[in-house]
């Protein structure tokens, strides 16, 4: 090169994206339901990829995004979906472990909030509660600490 600059020789770092922090139960119902339902899907697509950054190892396939869940479910009778809820529910309480947090969540309340907890309406809601605090339990955990050692 004819000019150096002085960045020619400095090794530059990228800055690491931060995971948000800010899911919430309450936006996610009232935006769901003002946009009939859009909003649902918008919430969830991120779900996903956040969890393959926190906890790669965890399956040797790639998960389902939520979008592909969701048009298939539309065929399915919303069985895919469920599927995919409880997939998310195992790999979030993996990473929970993995990471070592104190905080119950698992296949278990996905069975006990999301499937039977629909029949009272307000299981739901909870489920939701549960999970988006996991999620933001696990994204804060991430962005201070992104890489963890294999003990287990």
């Amino acid at each position: 090169m004819a000019y150096k600059y002085s960045y020619d020789y400095e090794e530059k770092e990228m800055a690491r994206a931060k995971l948000p922090t800010n899911r919430s139960m309450w936006k996610f119902v009232i935006l769901h339901f003002l946009t009939l339902g859009i909003y649902g899907i918008i919430f969830f697509i991120p779900f996903t990829f956040d969890l393959e950054k926190i906890h790669p190892q965890y399956s040797k396939t790639k998960p389902m995004n939520y979008l592909w869940a969701f048009v298939l479910s539309l065929l399915t009778f919303s069985i895919v979906i469920f599927i995919w809820h409880y997939q998310t529910a195992e790999w979030v309480s993996d990473a929970l472990k993995k990471r070592e947090i104190e905080y119950e969540f698992g296949t278990g309340d996905f069975w006990k909030w999301f499937f039977f907890g629909s029949f009272i309406f307000v299981g739901v809601f909870v489920y939701y509660f549960k999970l988006c605090k996991a999620m933001n339990l696990l994204c804060d955990h991430y962005n201070d600490n992104p890489i963890i050692s294999d003990k287990q």
